[in-house]
């Protein structure tokens, strides 16, 4: 009897106490996206947090009135570190910050171009227990808090209108869809070289396009659109998205075609010849003709034209394919592509010859892509 009663007392605390670290959740707010960039006073950091209007969502949702304001609102406060700043906005805000819900961090300019603060930054973001590792880790040209302060014409949501983004990222290949996990994973494994998508504001909307080029943990240069997708080639992420050729006519001029692609498959191998590192791609790359403007009626059942349509969108996709290797074999000389990992992976003997001078090595690996399009369709017809 001793024992069991000791036994209650022990159990029954535990039963009672429920969630002790509970928070009612109208006394939380909701960060949906943050920015940060670097100060130039006193303080390091501006740390920018946009929140939803709940009270103004929920009305909206309800069909009632009486939420009233924006649907929005972003508070910026600077901090000598980025979790100071997220302790000094609860002074403003009557309301605990959760980050439980937070789509997207975007980083200031000024924040990758130095290698410190990107450092202690991202520590900072690795360290947050609450913050999800799939949101969407961008970099802008500029201030981040200039994206999130901004009004747009469409959904104000910006962190979930980011991750909508993303979702449709394989309807046109320029932006990389990876994560803030495939991101730090990158920066990890590589002693801190990875791709960020980009994020710039026109006047009234967003874009996600191109990316950041980090080399050992500091801003190292920005590929355009035309580059992000020959970087998407050569990592075998394309899967969609379109491309367009010069088709000449019978008068001698030349006509703009779209070839909408469908499917890609990729194959690699690489091979060591006479000193050289050999690394072989083929693409199978399907897709269609969605605009074509004919001279005759019935031109496009030509096999001759379709051939050579074929062949143009292979000389497309190759000339991308080998503008992005210039960037990263001839002027930054760093293995973003993976060349390293699969030969790490697949020819370890060789691997265990090259890995410890590969950043030396990378630079003069030869790089064959062979691509072969084939159109499945080419669009109504009449």
């Amino acid at each position: 009897m001793k024992k069991l009663i000791v036994t209650l007392i022990l159990i029954i605390p535990l039963i009672l106490t429920g969630c002790w670290d509970k928070v009612e959740i109208e006394d939380r707010a909701f960060v949906m996206a943050i920015g940060i960039d670097t100060s130039n006073q006193a303080k390091n950091y501006v740390v920018t947090f946009q929140f939803p209007n709940v009270k103004q969502v929920s009305s909206a949702a309800g069909g009632g009135g009486g939420g009233g304001g924006q649907p929005n609102f972003s508070i910026s406060e600077i901090g000598d570190t980025v979790f100071s700043a997220s302790r000094h906005v609860s002074t403003r805000l009557d309301k605990r910050l959760f980050l439980g819900h937070t789509k997207a961090v975007i980083l200031g300019k000024d924040v990758v171009s130095n290698r410190d603060k990107f450092l202690e930054v991202l520590d900072t973001l690795d360290r947050s227990y609450e913050l999800s590792r799939k949101l969407r880790l961008l970099v802008t040209d500029g201030k981040a808090q200039d994206i999130l302060l901004k009004n747009y014409k469409f959904d104000p949501d910006i962190g979930a209108y980011i991750d909508d983004i993303f979702k449709q990222y394989n309807r046109t290949s320029i932006f990389p869809n990876i994560d803030y996990n495939k991101i730090t994973k990158s920066l990890h494994d590589t002693n801190g070289n990875a791709i960020i998508p980009v994020i710039s504001a026109g006047k009234d909307e967003l874009k996600i396009a191109g990316s950041a080029i980090i080399k050992n943990y500091r801003l190292a240069g920005w590929m355009s659109d035309g580059e992000n997708m020959g970087y998407m080639w050569l990592m075998g992420f394309v899967k969609g998205g379109d491309i367009t050729f010069d088709m000449p006519t019978t008068d001698g001029k030349e006509v703009k075609v779209p070839f909408n692609i469908t499917n890609t498959v990729m194959k690699r191998q690489v091979t060591e010849q006479n000193g050289k590192i050999i690394y072989k791609l083929k693409y199978d790359v399907e897709g269609e003709v969605t605009e074509y403007s004919f001279q005759k009626h019935g031109e496009m059942f030509d096999t001759n034209v379709l051939s050579t349509m074929e062949k143009k969108a292979d000389g497309v996709i190759e000339k991308m394919i080998n503008e992005s290797l210039k960037k990263f074999q001839k002027d930054l000389k760093v293995d973003m592509i993976g060349v390293g990992d699969y030969i790490e992976k697949y020819n370890p003997s060789l691997w265990s010859k090259v890995g410890p001078t590969w950043n030396e090595k990378f630079p003069d690996v030869v790089v064959e892509p062979i691509v072969t399009a084939h159109i499945r369709r080419i669009g109504l017809f009449r």
